[in-house]
């Protein structure tokens, strides 16, 4: 990877009025029928809707509570939203009544939810080492299922198909039409899994670890195309002993229309790439805290980067970075892939 890029420290943003105090798990905007809306989750339970077609009068639009850790939280369509946690729930949120319901629920803590638009269904994965589909129009039992080899610890979804990384570092590849016979892979990445993502357009996606590295895969077996895969270093940086210092890779999210991609990383910092040319675009200002999920609008102007500590440090600070979620107004030139 090429990493020459010009770095932006006055970007035209804006923050959400998230309590600073409340640690971030997850932020999403809403879809195009819901473009207005961005989710946000909290590790203390909470999860807030927020309206931002007025970005100078932020308003929030909704708020529900999990009890436990929320994890994770997806739209379904433009009417719901749905979010995992330490409760073993999976809530759905219907938009216009604000009211909640219990959509399904795991043994253990729901670690990933996303929703099949093709099919209106919710695909949830575990820590109990099982991937679920639910159906908000038939609440209670999941529609499918399939056990997998260790705790879900990242997941995606894109029409029919289901990517899922687990803890023992296998990548399970579904179709949800033949939910019991997932292609089963080696993580290409060498540590724990962190975060997996679909490319928009390419039967490809990619997986990110804690040790600082992205891995570009392909869905087809073929020779031709596994040649085409690659891995690259990101947010990496050297002390000043000159010794490289490594983060995980936190949050992944692709541009919908140049599929462009966004990293964030615990160094706190935002780059975006090129995944074609393999080069940097751009790398942000360094936010005060790990930058732990991120997403893109549905038109790709905007990008939410979630800022929140991770608990990173071999000691904690006696005062805590507040957690922020940022909402980025971007250029072409900052995610539009040159030639």
């Amino acid at each position: 990877m090429s990493y020459q890029a010009h770095i932006v420290a006055a970007p035209n943003e804006y923050r959400l009025p998230w309590p600073g105090v409340k640690s971030i798990s997850c932020v999403k905007f809403g879809c195009e029928g819901a473009r207005d809306l961005v989710g946000v989750t909290g590790w203390d339970g909470s999860v807030f809707l927020y309206n931002v077609q007025d970005p100078n009068d932020v308003r929030q639009a909704g708020f529900y509570f999990h009890g436990k850790p929320v994890l994770c939280c997806s739209f379904a369509g433009s009417a719901r939203m749905v979010s995992g946690g330490a409760d073993n729930v999976v809530k759905v949120l219907d938009i216009a009544t604000a009211k909640t319901e219990n959509l399904g629920k795991h043994d253990m803590p729901v670690r990933c939810v996303g929703y099949m638009d093709v099919t209106q269904l919710v695909a949830s994965g575990s820590w109990d080492k099982s991937v679920k589909l639910w159906d908000h129009r038939a609440r209670g039992s999941a529609v499918s299922s399939d056990v997998l080899s260790d705790r879900v610890y990242a997941m995606d979804t894109k029409g029919h198909e289901i990517v899922v990384g687990t803890r023992d570092r296998k990548i399970y590849l579904y179709d949800i039409r033949n939910m019991q016979n997932p292609v089963i892979r080696e993580s290409p990445l060498r540590w724990q899994t962190r975060t997996v993502k679909y490319f928009p357009e390419e039967s490809a996606f990619v997986v990110a670890s804690i040790e600082g590295r992205v891995a570009v895969e392909y869905i087809s077996s073929e020779p031709e195309v596994l040649k085409k895969k690659y891995a690259f270093k990101c947010h990496r940086a050297k002390d000043t002993d000159g010794v490289e210092l490594v983060y995980p890779v936190n949050a992944l999210a692709f541009h919908p229309k140049y599929s462009s991609l966004a990293t964030g990383g615990t160094d706190k910092q935002v780059n975006i790439w090129d995944p074609f040319n393999r080069k940097r675009l751009v790398q942000l200002y360094k936010f005060d805290a790990s930058v732990v999920s991120l997403d893109f609008n549905h038109d790709g102007s905007q990008i939410a980067i979630a800022s929140s500590y991770a608990y990173e440090d071999e000691e904690i600070p006696a005062t805590l970075p507040p957690s922020t979620v940022t909402i980025r107004t971007l250029n072409d030139s900052d995610v539009k892939i040159k030639g």
